[in-house]
């Protein structure tokens, strides 16, 4: 026993170093059901029209159909979920409204955006059968200057970086956006306003985060702990019994209160983050080739340099406190 103080002490040192002999790290196991994310998709498709509503309960987009951002996605979303209705959506966004894209969420299925971001406007197309028909469009005369406040548009401008090859414009939007994290989620302009948070944010971080991973980044690595956290809110704002996810949070005395309706929008956006390719996709086309290890090796790599330099501290040590005994 006349060892334990010297072992206690080279503890204590190397605790100071940061350094640590026991993995300690939360299992994380936070988890969605595909099959409930299909099933509530499905449920808000409306045959007489083919497509998806938007909401469930809210009013009015609980008779409202967007063309875009919601079946743009939705239709890619069941498609990746193996949903027969995403071939039905697809022909009528095809068929009556030349895709449906709007110059914005575009870029989330590798179709290149306008350098500028633009206010938008909804174009009530008709109404059909009890339902509101709209299309979301750029209002091209009136510029969003400050696109740097919002979390989404930080996202689309890295993707748009990350499809045109540039990784490390991509980077700095990243890095932009981690700035915004509060620790419960991404405190941008809208919510520093309202103090409502926006699940769809964390998927579109997460997104970002596949893309850059494929385009062999290693800054994001440093980040991980948002994305575990961006998958408890996510998970947490899937409803039990309909499977959609809710759209916002609150945080009150420290816990995340989901509130909000379920809808299309969010959910087919945690589809195309979580399961789809489309990150993969836009990330390859930045993929350096001067990246000299993959993530898993980078991680490997500090992990043996720190092990490295406790063994070194160690013998430091020890050897020191021979010299006072």
């Amino acid at each position: 026993m006349k060892y334990l103080p010297v072992f206690l002490m080279i503890l204590i040192v190397l605790s100071g170093l940061g350094i640590t002999f026991l993995n300690n790290s939360p299992n994380y196991s936070y988890s969605l059901d595909k099959n409930d994310l299909r099933h509530f998709l499905e449920s808000q498709y409306i045959p007489s029209i083919g497509l998806l509503r938007a909401a469930t309960t809210t009013y009015p987009d609980n008779i409202t159909i967007y063309i875009s951002n919601d079946n743009v996605l939705a239709a890619r979303a069941l498609a990746v979920l193996g949903s027969p209705l995403a071939s039905k959506v697809l022909t009528i966004l095809n068929n009556n409204f030349s895709g449906g894209w709007n110059g914005k969420i575009d870029i989330l299925l590798g179709r290149d955006i306008p350098d500028n971001f633009y206010s938008s406007y909804n174009e009530l197309v008709k109404e059909d059968d009890g339902y509101r028909i709209v299309w979301e469009k750029l209002n091209t005369s009136i510029i969003i200057t400050d696109w740097y406040n919002y979390a989404d548009l930080l996202v689309y401008h890295a993707l748009d970086r990350l499809l045109w090859g540039s990784r490390p414009e991509a980077e700095k939007s990243f890095l932009n956006l981690t700035k915004m994290w509060d620790g419960y989620g991404f405190r941008d302009k809208p919510t520093s306003e309202t103090g409502v948070y926006a699940v769809y944010k964390c998927a579109l971080f997460i997104y970002l985060y596949r893309a850059l991973e494929a385009a062999g980044s290693n800054v994001i690595y440093r980040y991980r702990d948002i994305y575990e956290k961006c998958l408890e809110i996510i998970a947490k704002a899937q409803d039990a019994i309909k499977g959609g996810i809710h759209t916002d949070y609150r945080i009150v005395n420290g816990r995340i209160i989901i509130q909000g309706d379920m809808n299309t929008e969010t959910t087919s956006m945690v589809v195309l983050a979580l399961y789809s390719n489309y990150p993969v996709v836009i990330g390859s086309h930045a993929k350096s080739s001067q990246r000299l290890v993959p993530g898993y090796v980078y991680s490997f790599g500090y992990n043996i340099l720190a092990w490295t330099l406790s063994f070194v501290v160690f013998g430091a040590v020890t050897r020191f406190l021979r010299k006072l005994m």
